[in-house]
């Protein structure tokens, strides 16, 4: 079922929160073994705007429904949800991932560009995990609140 503008921006706004918050303590986990509540606010805010542009802005969902539809998966089961979702959250995490990565190992922590390139991969596919499932469990109910607001 389409959404309208409103509900669309509703729904992006609600979506993100536990996706950005996810993928921003499980880096910052993941790269000192630490949270330091400031660090984990700034990548919190940037991973936030970071994916509204990417939910508003790029047609993840249309690319993931066209996959599932590739792979002969019907509309309405989970294989289909669980293919929609390879593909919307390989894009939030990767875009995600390529932004903060940066800012976090080269701008604030001054570290060479070789540094970035082997955090980027010592990250990604835990950040793809732990985003496939935040987004996957969160999809349904997020949209639920946001039709509820947006008066769907």
């Amino acid at each position: 079922m389409n959404m309208s503008t409103k509900c669309k921006v509703t729904n992006v706004l609600i979506m993100n929160i536990p996706i950005a918050l996810a993928i921003s303590l499980a880096a910052q986990l993941i790269a000192t073994g630490t949270v330091v509540a400031q660090v984990l606010l700034v990548n919190f805010a940037i991973a936030y705007v970071i994916s509204f542009f990417i939910g508003m802005f790029i047609p993840v969902v249309p690319w993931g429904i066209a996959f599932a539809s590739k792979c002969n998966a019907k509309p309405e089961t989970l294989k289909f949800g669980l293919l929609v979702n390879v593909v919307v959250n390989f894009t939030y995490v990767f875009i995600n991932s390529v932004i903060l990565t940066y800012f976090n190992v080269v701008l604030m922590a001054k570290q060479p560009i070789k540094v970035y390139f082997i955090a980027m991969a010592a990250t990604f596919i835990p950040l793809y995990i732990v985003g496939y499932i935040v987004s996957f469990l969160w999809n349904i109910p997020a949209e639920k609140i946001a039709r509820s607001i947006a008066g769907e």
